[in-house]
């Protein structure tokens, strides 16, 4: 049985579980972070190193904090993946090859900590961040995208998040907008994922400078083509660069086709970009605004704000914080 929070603690432990890091917050019940700790997660350890990883990376927090478990009402994690957010058994990450397909996760974890542990997709985590303490306040109906290494999707329909069968609703970034395109992770062919995600993205660089155009971007890697990022395309866009500009161009037309999908299907107030590659601004953002204006229907754009994510990194830390509010809301 999940133990239940303590309503009597002022605090609440916030933790965004990546592939590279675990990032833990303690927060106040207004959303306030008041200390913040980082662990390697060693994604390709055994489970139990993880676990402790994140444990480690919460326990920090506390320590650094002068707060102990009594004070702490509860713990809330973002996970990649696809995961049952009522028993907290993970069946399946990208970013952890040792996991079974189910692994007791928010089980483990609430039993090394003694605190009641809750667990969610980490772009449906992101989301719920951004809906109480960011760019969704006050939206009843929400879409929000998380753009990175893969995208990420969420859907709130009258305030609530939507989470479906093993919290899997949301899975914009595996939408197919091209049939004969690159092929996804998921072994589509054709995702928004493989048309937009970080990898593509380079990819698509690398194609249009193999056709031997000239660009800034090959100054400011040094002629070492592996060193190229969305963030020195972005920079060299800034500059004017074409070649860089074209990229920037591709991407977001992709990601508008994708967004217009969805405004069209779900007829939100707020459309939410988020998520590392977002950070290029304008540059990002010019085509995917001219391409949800030409794409979407109308009258559902017309009632949709679309507008990038505020939190930026914390948005997953303090997803995991309102998880635990809302266990905290449940329990009155």
């Amino acid at each position: 049985m999940r133990m239940k929070p303590n309503k009597d603690a002022p605090y609440i432990i916030g933790v965004d579980l990546g592939g590279t890091n675990v990032r833990a917050v303690l927060s106040d019940r207004s959303g306030n972070i008041l200390q913040d700790a980082r662990r390697p997660t060693l994604a390709t350890e055994p489970p139990p190193v993880i676990e402790g990883q994140i444990v480690g990376a919460i326990r920090d927090a506390m320590a650094r904090a002068g707060v102990s478990e009594q004070d702490v009402a509860g713990v809330g994690i973002g996970i990649p993946g696809i995961m049952d957010h009522e028993t907290g058994v993970v069946f399946w990450s990208p970013n952890f090859p040792t996991w079974s397909d189910a692994e007791p996760v928010g089980a483990n974890v609430a039993k090394q900590l003694g605190l009641a542990t809750y667990i969610i997709n980490d772009a449906r985590c992101a989301a719920l961040g951004e809906l109480h303490f960011g760019a969704g306040r006050g939206a009843r109906n929400m879409v929000m995208i998380t753009l990175g290494t893969g995208i990420g999707g969420a859907i709130v329909l009258d305030g609530k998040l939507m989470l479906g069968p093993q919290g899997s609703i949301g899975e914009i970034g595996h939408q197919t907008l091209w049939p004969d395109g690159p092929k996804c992770g998921c072994g589509n062919f054709g995702c928004m994922e493989a048309l937009c995600g970080i990898g593509a993205i380079v990819d698509r660089c690398r194609r249009k400078l193999q056709a031997g155009r000239y660009s800034r971007i090959i100054e400011l890697v040094g002629g070492d083509w592996d060193k190229i990022t969305p963030a020195i395309i972005d920079q060299a866009a800034d500059e004017g660069d074409p070649v860089a500009r074209e990229v920037m161009d591709e991407t977001g037309m992709w990601i508008g086709i994708g967004a217009a999908n969805m405004i069209n299907i779900l007829a939100p107030d707020l459309f939410v970009i988020g998520g590392g590659v977002a950070q290029a601004g304008d540059t990002i953002f010019e085509p995917i605004i001219r391409t949800i204006n030409a794409r979407a229907v109308r009258r559902q754009r017309e009632r949709c704000r679309v507008v990038p994510a505020q939190l930026g990194d914390n948005a997953g830390v303090m997803g995991g914080v309102v998880l635990v509010l809302q266990a905290l809301e449940a329990e009155q």
